[in-house]
């Protein structure tokens, strides 16, 4: 497996390349280092190449595990260059911060360079919200039972084989505040709930069933509610979950980069 993470020079920077070093170096990854300097921003006044190799010796003399010729320092616009490489590389997943040197107002805690990495990518994109270390024992990943959810989720268990994957799918109960206005009674409005739990419960052991992962492996949570970062976050604490994996398709989309803000926890994001 090969990894590209990219680092600025900031101390965010280089917490992002200790965390995804020692993930490496677990999993038996090649792992590879891309430092864009932003030609848009300034005229460079100094050759690349003796940039570059400054940067590489401050690296390498935190991280003693770094191949020189895994190590590419290139000018130009920071999302290409490091998409880009990924795709040449052939690399798995990409893991970058979720903020840097250049980002210092609140709302810019995700970066745009950043989220512009995360649509971009033709692979998934880790991005690191916190030092803990990358060994996840429970992931959880918001599905609408998609075959993009379902290339989400298989694509985390391939990522992180030991942990156990904790699937959340919400619901909501159709015109449920207008259903007393339209005359159904408590009694109508509870016989629809229960149909409609039913229904999901059915159609997400059947979804969990077709992933073909260990059953030890995977759990499904039904529950009724519109999906939202407060209402996932707060399934995520009490269920332990030490990351989470999420896509980018559909409905899925803005709540995706909202939930990018608000999580303290990594989050894993397949593009499509």
């Amino acid at each position: 497996m090969t990894i590209l993470v990219a680092v600025d020079i900031s101390e965010t920077g280089r917490g992002v390349l200790s965390k995804a070093a020692v993930f490496a170096e677990q999993n038996n990854a090649e792992l590879h280092v891309i430092h864009v300097i932003e030609d848009t921003w300034f005229t460079l006044n100094h050759d690349i190449r003796t940039i570059g190799e400054q940067i590489w010796q401050e690296l390498s003399s935190r991280i003693v595990s770094l191949k020189r010729n895994r190590f590419h320092c290139v000018a130009g616009n920071a999302t290409r260059e490091i998409c880009t490489l990924a795709e040449t590389l052939e690399a798995k997943l990409i893991v970058l911060g979720s903020s840097g040197e250049h980002y210092i107002f609140r709302e810019l805690l995700v970066g745009s360079t950043t989220k512009n990495i995360v649509r971009d990518s033709p692979v998934p994109v880790l991005v690191v919200k916190n030092d803990s270390a990358l060994h996840p024992d429970r992931i959880l990943v918001p599905t609408n039972l998609s075959e993009y959810s379902r290339d989400t989720i298989l694509k985390t268990a391939a990522l992180f084989p030991a942990a156990e994957l904790i699937l959340f799918k919400s619901y909501t109960l159709p015109f449920e505040g207008r259903l007393k206005t339209y005359g159904f009674t408590e009694e109508d409005i509870f016989d629809l709930h229960r149909q409609i739990s039913e229904k999901e419960e059915e159609e997400s052991e059947a979804f969990v069933h077709s992933l073909s992962l260990p059953s030890d492996k995977i759990h499904m949570i039904t529950r009724k509610g519109v999906l939202n970062p407060p209402l996932f976050l707060e399934t995520a604490a009490s269920y332990h979950t030490d990351l989470i994996a999420v896509h980018t398709s559909g409905s899925f989309s803005f709540f995706t980069f909202d939930l990018l803000e608000e999580s303290g926890l990594d989050v894993l994001i397949c593009p499509f």
